[in-house]
C-alpha cells in the first residue's frame, strides 16, 4: 500500500508543469471568438506588437523548456514554425513562459532548434491569455479573433487544416 501511495504522488507531480497548483481567480485563458489582447513583446531582433500581425494569421504558442510535455511537444512546434516562418500571411510567436532568453537559448542549442522566440520570464503575455497550464496554442485570425486553442497539445495537422481551410 505504501508504495501504491508513492508511485500515486510520483505521477503526480509529473504532471505538475501543466497543471499548476494556483489559486482558483487564475483559472482563465481566451477562448475561441475572443479577440487577441493587446502586447508588446520583445527579443533582441526587435519588438512585435498587435500593430505587426495585422492581416495575418497569428500562431502564439506559450511553452517551458522545463515542462515535460513541452519537451515533447517542441519538435512538433519546431514543424509548425519551419513550415511558416517564410509565408507573410501568417506570424508565428514562440512564447517562452518563466524563461529568460539564455535558458531556453541553452536549451534550443543542445537540442539543435533554430526558432526565433520570446522570453516572458514573468509571465507578463502569457497572463494576458491565460492563467495555468502549458503547453498552449492560440490561433487567430486575419481579423485577430481567436478561431482555435489547444492546452496539453500540439496539434500540427489541426493547426495545419484550419489555416488552410481559411
Amino acid at each position: 500500500m505504501k508504495y501504491l501511495l508513492f508511485y500515486i504522488i510520483s505521477l503526480l507531480s509529473l504532471t505538475a508543469c501543466i497543471r499548476e497548483d494556483l489559486p482558483p481567480t487564475n483559472d482563465f485563458a481566451l477562448q475561441e471568438g475572443d479577440p487577441l489582447p493587446e502586447f508588446n513583446i520583445s527579443n533582441p531582433n526587435g519588438t512585435v506588437s498587435n500593430k505587426y500581425f495585422q492581416n495575418k494569421f497569428v500562431l502564439v504558442i506559450f511553452f517551458s523548456t522545463t515542462c515535460s510535455d513541452c519537451q515533447k511537444a517542441l519538435p512538433d512546434i519546431s514543424t509548425l514554425y519551419n513550415t511558416y516562418k517564410s509565408k507573410s500571411s501568417v506570424c508565428v510567436l514562440l512564447i517562452a513562459r518563466d524563461e529568460t532568453e539564455e535558458e531556453v537559448t541553452t536549451y534550443f542549442r543542445k537540442h539543435q532548434y533554430d526558432m526565433e522566440f520570446f522570453a516572458d520570464p514573468h509571465r507578463e503575455v502569457y497572463s494576458l491569455f491565460a492563467g495555468n497550464t502549458i503547453p498552449r496554442v492560440f490561433l487567430a485570425g486575419k481579423d485577430g479573433t481567436i478561431i482555435l486553442t489547444q492546452t496539453e497539445k500540439v496539434d500540427v495537422g489541426k493547426i495545419n487544416a484550419t489555416i488552410a481551410s481559411l
